[in-house]
C-alpha cells in the first residue's frame, strides 16, 4: 500500500500545474481552518464606515463593503461554506452516481434502462434552474443547498460508474466471485468498485469545482443562507456599486475564480496519476 502511495505521488508530482493548484487549495483550506482566530466576531456586522479601499487602512486590509463589513474576515469565513458545501455537495453526488450506475451496469435489463432514463431525464433539466428551483421549495439554509448541488451533479458520475462496471463485471475476477458464492452487494462495491474507482475520483473532484460555482450563483442571486457568509453573496451585494467600488466584486470575484482553478488543476493532476493510459506519458 506505501508504495502504491508513493508511486501515485511521484506520478502526481511530474504535473507542476496540479502541483501549484495543490497549493492554491491548501491556502484556501489554511484560511478557512484559521479565519475563526484570524476573526473571532461574526464577520457580518458592521466594523467600519463603508466602501473603504483595500490596503488604505491596516484594520481592513481588502477594505470594506457597502455595510462597513470587513471584506477580509468575509472572504476567511466565506472559504468555510464554499468548501464545506462543494465537499459534501461532491460527496453526495458521488453516492448517489455509484449507487445509480453500479447498480445499472450489474443488473441490467429493465433496471439499467429505467435508471439510465432516469440520469437522461436529469440531465435534460438546467442544472442551475434546478439548484434554483430546489432552494425555493425546501428554503434557503445551507443544508438545503448543499442537497440541491449533489442532486443536480451526480449524473455524469452515475454514467461512468456505468460504463467501467460494463467493462469490469465480465471480467475472471468477479466469475471467481460468482462461483464462490459471494453476494451481489459485495461483488458490486467490494470487489469490483475498487478497480472502477480512480477515474470516478477524479470527475468527483471536479465536481467540487463545479459545486462552488453552483453555490456562488445561488448566493449571487440572493438565494443563499442569509446567516452565513459567501463569496457569492459579497459579490451579489457589491454589484449595485460595480462602477464605483468594483473591489467589492473583484475580491471574492478573484477567490472564485482561483479556488476553482485549483481545484482544476489538481483534477487533471489526479487524472495524469491514475489514468493508466497516461501514467507513462
Amino acid at each position: 500500500m506505501l508504495t502504491l502511495f508513493f508511486d501515485f505521488a511521484r506520478r502526481f508530482a511530474r504535473n507542476r500545474a496540479a502541483l501549484v493548484g495543490l497549493f492554491l487549495v491548501l491556502v484556501v483550506v489554511g484560511v478557512a481552518i484559521a479565519a475563526p482566530w484570524w476573526f473571532p466576531r461574526n464577520p457580518l456586522r458592521i466594523v467600519g464606515r463603508p466602501e473603504i479601499w483595500p490596503f488604505m487602512s491596516p484594520r481592513y486590509p481588502l477594505g470594506t463593503d457597502s455595510l462597513g463589513r470587513d471584506i477580509a474576515a468575509m472572504i476567511a469565513h466565506g472559504a468555510r461554506t464554499t468548501l464545506l458545501i462543494g465537499l459534501c455537495a461532491s460527496l453526495t453526488a458521488t453516492i448517489i452516481g455509484i449507487t445509480v450506475g453500479a447498480t445499472a451496469a450489474y443488473v441490467g435489463g429493465w433496471v439499467d434502462e429505467l435508471l439510465m432514463r432516469l440520469t437522461e431525464l436529469f440531465q435534460t433539466i438546467p442544472n442551475l434552474i434546478f439548484v434554483l428551483t430546489i432552494v425555493s421549495i425546501l428554503g434557503q439554509k445551507i443544508e438545503y443547498v448543499t442537497i440541491a448541488v449533489g442532486v443536480v451533479t451526480w449524473t455524469p458520475i452515475a454514467r461512468l460508474t456505468r460504463a467501467e462496471f460494463m467493462s469490469l463485471r465480465d471480467r475472471e475476477f468477479v466469475q471467481a466471485c460468482r462461483a464462490m458464492g459471494m453476494g451481489s452487494l459485495w461483488i458490486m462495491f467490494g470487489e469490483i468498485l475498487p478497480n472502477a474507482l480512480p477515474p470516478v475520483i477524479v470527475l468527483s473532484s471536479l465536481v467540487v469545482a463545479g459545486a462552488v460555482l453552483f453555490e456562488s450563483a445561488v448566493a449571487f442571486l440572493g438565494l443563499g443562507d442569509p446567516n452565513v457568509t459567501s463569496w457569492g453573496q459579497l459579490i451579489g451585494d457589491g454589484r449595485t456599486l460595480i462602477r464605483s467600488s468594483w473591489y467589492i466584486c473583484a475580491v471574492p470575484g478573484l477567490a472564485i475564480m482561483l479556488t476553482v482553478l485549483a481545484l482544476n488543476l489538481v483534477g487533471d493532476g489526479l487524472n495524469d496519476a491514475l489514468n493508466p493510459k497516461l501514467r507513462d506519458r
